[in-house]
Parts: C-alpha cells; sequence; structure tokens
C-alpha cells in the first residue's frame, strides 16, 4: 500500500493513495513523501505526490495550507496567482 502523503504529514492515519498528483508546495513534510521533484517555481518546489481521495480534493478546493495544485494555478479575481476554492466548501477527508 502507498500510503497518503498529506495523511502523514497532517498526522492522521494514512490512506491508501491509488494515484500521485502534481502540487507546489514548501512544507518539508510533504515534500519528503514525494514520488518526483521537477524543480522550483516562485519559491515552491514542484513534486510528484501519492495523495488519497479525500486528500486531492481538499488541495483541488484550497484547504491544505502551504499546498496548492501545480496545474490548477492562473490568476484569481485579485490578480494574484494561487488555487480558486471553491468557497464554503466542506472537506471530504475522514479528518
Amino acid at each position: 500500500m502507498t500510503a497518503c502523503a498529506i495523511c502523514r504529514a497532517e498526522g492522521q492515519p494514512p490512506q491508501h493513495a491509488a494515484n500521485s498528483i502534481g502540487l507546489l508546495t514548501s512544507r518539508f513534510d510533504i515534500l519528503s513523501g514525494a514520488a518526483h521533484r521537477y524543480g522550483e517555481v516562485e519559491g515552491e518546489t514542484h513534486v510528484l505526490v501519492p495523495v488519497c481521495p479525500g486528500h486531492v480534493v481538499d488541495v483541488y478546493r484550497g484547504r491544505v495550507p502551504g499546498v496548492r495544485m501545480a496545474w490548477r494555478l492562473g490568476p484569481d479575481e485579485s490578480g494574484t496567482t494561487g488555487v480558486h476554492a471553491s468557497p464554503g466548501a466542506e472537506s471530504s477527508s475522514r479528518a
């Protein structure tokens, strides 16, 4: 079983990570679980990280501090680069 890097970083019981996703982060606790590093982007590292389905949703919606999906970057309404999270969305993780 490949354990979810975010479950481990957040101190949660590790869930099965069936897939890996591309993230941008500077969090050492998540970088240490990376399967591959692609380089630096604006002070963060672009990595491929094994993540459970619940945390994929949480990252996608911008609910994991210091982590954003690498493919979801672009200017938001204020003109800054970042994740476009759905306001008021609820977590699907078991935490």
